[in-house]
């Protein structure tokens, strides 16, 4: 029995030595597997940002690991060649803990010790644990600067991100205390959620929200105020019909001038069973284009006015190679929403719901003969709406409610009572707007 004790023992002895090294051996391989996965996920979107390991050192208890990110052609824009991070990580029993320095970068060191006489007020840990959870926390102290003769007083704010051990999986949690401008502007608390899943680079199926609670301008001009904005995307993907559904929700309790204000005002913006593939491929084209564009504009040595001058320039010459990949999102059952459309205006309410979805597969050159036979969109779209206005925010256009054409047998509003009434719906091949045919060719 003794024996035994002994051997129970020894094991744990042996598990406990052993369990640092372990740690360590097992922080490495995700940190190496992770940027090897990083650099191919920017290479197959045409980037050159790349993250690059400058050395690990693994000893018994510790490491510490200097790594950077080079931007390439982003350090046009930023002003800076590669962001340099020098992580020293304590190997535990169950896992590693890792604080992330900035310490080799000249440009955060020069703005610590000028603008904040020293006190770096920037914290970041990450917890490596063994069973394959990773948790980043980074945190920000708040600080005061002065620009421009004017106090900015920056609040504390920290985010969580943690993820499983593939970094197929993402819950990130972050909260900000605000800033303020004395006199001038005040911004309280900001919160961010997000949890998303990995289908592919380009595809992550979730949820993401930001909450401001409040906010007030005011200068020599102007005073603006709001209450309680909140911002969700969400995206879903249906495997078996292999298609995504994106969503966009704006709310906000109160938004004030000095001349008006609206108040429980809220949208949602989707874009419904969107074809997977084709959404990969014309992300990828698109994010591709404009990756080269940034080369090209890096490489060009000009001023910031004229960089984005080229920009905008290259950007519209995508526009006609963009056609092949767009036409690959045609395809039937693709909807455009405006859905839970709501304002309360000093004028009145509002009030809103539109779709708008293809009957079938499409390309952009069948959309041409619309152009000459009208009547011929009750083939391609279905189309559903319901929207109400209060007179008085068009001023009581007549033409509002007179017929725009004579195919039309009323106008494209109602007026009842105080309010402007319009519904318009596609039904066995025909158009009906405020419940009455409309005849388009």
């Amino acid at each position: 029995m003794k024996k035994i004790g002994i051997a129970i023992v020894f094991i744990i002895l042996i598990a406990g030595i052993g369990s640092p090294i372990f740690s360590g051996i097992m922080m490495e391989r995700v940190v190496t597997e992770s940027f090897e996965d990083m650099n191919k996920m920017y290479a197959d979107r045409g980037s050159d940002v790349a993250l690059e390991i400058i050395r690990y050192d693994r000893n018994f208890l510790s490491s510490e690991i200097e790594w950077k990110i080079n931007l390439g052609s982003l350090n046009t824009f930023y002003g800076i060649d590669d962001i340099v991070l020098v992580e020293r990580a304590d190997h535990g029993f169950s896992g590693v803990t890792a604080k992330t320095s900035l310490e080799k970068n000249k440009w955060f060191s020069d703005w610590v010790e000028n603008k904040l006489d020293g006190k770096n007020p920037l914290d970041i840990e990450t917890r490596y644990e063994v069973l394959g959870n990773i948790e980043s926390t980074i945190s920000l102290k708040g600080f005061s600067i002065t620009e421009n003769d004017e106090v900015i007083n920056i609040l504390p704010a920290q985010l969580s991100v943690q993820s499983d051990i593939d970094f197929n999986k993402f819950t990130s949690h972050g909260s900000w205390d605000g800033l303020s401008v004395p006199e001038k502007l005040k911004v309280d608390a900001i919160s961010f959620d997000s949890k998303l899943d990995k289908i592919s680079n380009f595809v992550w199926q979730g949820d993401t929200s930001i909450t401001a609670t409040q906010a007030t301008l005011n200068d020599n001009q102007n005073h603006i105020a709001f209450s309680n904005f909140k911002c969700r995307y969400n995206m879903d993907y249906d495997k078996e019909e292999k298609s995504l559904s994106l969503g966009m929700e704006y709310g906000i309790d109160s938004f004030k001038t000095q001349e008006d204000e609206i108040t429980d005002a809220f949208i949602r913006l989707g874009i419904n069973r969107v074809d997977a593939q084709g959404y990969e491929d014309f992300v990828t084209f698109y994010s591709t284009e404009v990756n080269k564009i940034m080369k090209k504009i890096a490489g060009s040595q000009q001023t910031p006015y004229e960089m984005t001058q080229m920009m905008e320039d290259e950007l519209l010459k995508i526009g006609p190679r963009l056609i092949g990949p767009a036409e690959q999102l045609l395809k039937k059952g693709l909807e455009i929403e405006i859905a839970g459309l709501k304002a309360q205006l000093p004028q009145g309410n509002i009030k809103g719901d539109l779709s708008l979805s293809l009957n079938k597969d499409m390309t952009m050159a069948q959309f041409i003969p619309i152009a000459m036979q009208p009547g011929a969109a009750l083939d391609i779209f279905s189309l559903k709406t319901d929207i109400t206005l209060p007179s008085k925010l068009t001023g009581d256009n007549p033409a509002l409610l007179a017929p725009a054409f004579d195919g039309m047998q009323t106008g494209l509003f109602l007026k009842e009572g105080d309010n402007l009434i319009h519904t318009a719906e596609t039904r066995d091949g025909k158009l009906f707007v405020n419940e009455k045919e409309v005849v388009l060719n």
